[in-house]
């Protein structure tokens, strides 16, 4: 009789597991409401930066609150828990800028700031935390460096305890004289930050030990060269942590790179242009779709649009599929939401930013009728409301 209960206890604790793992995981992909924070530049405003609520059902945004005060907060990054804000302020007529801090209420939407830092390197335009929230890192276009700032207890920034200076330059002597430091994105694993440079066409590698003074050195795979004359910007990892996609700005290009034991091969180089194009390139932003089947980069210059490619599933390269126009002049920073159901772009010259809803099967973008307007928008990102 005793074996009898004890087996179907034992049955009725495996079947509540059971429900209990897949309800948390719907619930999780439930979340319907999110803040959206925009980060711009301020030269049209006194507000840097702006939060909106973003219904991920409907693909609506209503307006909640702006900080006052902050210059050209443009690059933005969240921590993973939503609590803290952080921001490269890009300012001043020699561009000098630093870094801020903010508290985020994650119910009303409301930011208060906590401090600033000095990056001491010119032109902060990209912005990361590491995964460990011990350090952010920014890359620093004008001064074509890193700088590593710790973090402390209370998510306020400290001061400067590394600048990873970048040398060389390339073949575009109007555009490569020097190095230009453009993204600073850490690998999936999180051991290793890399930076992207338009200057040198490389992407640079710098080990990440947060209980050295220096937390970076150099990895083992120093550097990765991408094309002359590319300008590597962004680039982004797919979720199996074997590809590695790089968007070259003044060529328009993606490059693909498979990444085994931290070391990046190159597999193949795709326009993002149709073969008839003969306008001027500008390209920005690159990122997966959450499932990786699709994958998006945005093209400014003369097309302003949103290029998407098909990836394909066994080698991970790319098809071009199609392309959207942003509706807008210069679209920047871009992003998709965690349901996969839409994309937002931020148009920086013409003051607005589009939701698009995505179609899942084909990867194609249909304008969702909803836009906000706000001035010189550069940067989008988003963290669940509570």
């Amino acid at each position: 009789m005793l074996k009898i209960m004890i087996s179907s206890f034992k049955n009725i604790i495996l079947l509540l597991l059971f429900v209990a793992i897949p309800f948390s995981g719907i619930a999780q992909k439930k979340t319907r409401f999110y803040h959206l924070i925009v980060g711009t530049y301020t030269k049209t405003q006194d507000k840097g930066l702006f939060v909106y609520k973003f219904d991920s059902k409907k693909g609506t945004l209503t307006y909640e609150s702006s900080s006052e005060g902050i210059k050209n907060p443009s690059y933005l990054a969240i921590s993973d828990d939503g609590t803290k804000v952080y921001s490269v302020n890009e300012s001043g007529t020699d561009r000098k800028g630093g870094v801020s801090a903010f508290n985020f209420n994650q119910k009303t939407g409301k930011l208060n700031f906590i401090n600033e830092q000095d990056t001491k390197g010119t032109g902060p335009c990209y912005i990361s935390i590491a995964n460990d929230n011990k350090y952010i890192f920014t890359a620093n276009y004008a001064g074509g460096n890193v700088s590593a700032l710790p973090l402390n207890n209370d998510g306020s920034i400290g001061k400067l305890t590394q600048l990873v200076q970048h040398v060389g330059s390339s073949v575009d002597k109007s555009r490569q004289k020097e190095p230009h430091a453009h993204s600073a994105i850490f690998s999936p694993a999180g051991d290793i930050l890399y930076s992207a440079d338009l200057g040198t066409d490389k992407l640079y590698a710098y080990q990440y030990n947060p209980n050295n003074a220096q937390p970076l050195s150099e990895a083992t795979q120093a550097f990765t060269k991408i094309e002359p004359g590319y300008g590597p910007r962004h680039f982004a990892f797919n979720k199996q942590a074997n590809r590695v996609y790089v968007i070259a700005e003044m060529k328009a290009m993606v490059s693909v790179f498979s990444y085994q034991d931290k070391a990046l091969k190159h597999l193949q180089d795709i326009s993002m242009n149709t073969a008839d194009f003969k306008g001027t390139n500008g390209a920005a932003d690159i990122h997966l779709s959450n499932d990786g089947k699709f994958l998006y980069a945005t093209n400014r210059g003369s097309v302003n649009e949103i290029v998407i490619f098909k990836v394909d599933k066994s080698t991970g390269e790319l098809e071009r599929i199609g392309a959207e126009s942003s509706r807008g002049k210069t679209p920047r920073n871009f992003m998709i939401t965690a349901n996969d159901r839409f994309l937002l772009v931020a148009n920086q010259n013409s003051d607005d930013v589009y939701v698009f809803k995505r179609n899942k099967k084909t990867g194609l973008l249909n304008y969702n009728n909803q836009k906000i307007t706000v001035g010189s928008p550069v940067c989008l990102k988003m963290t669940p409301a509570k």
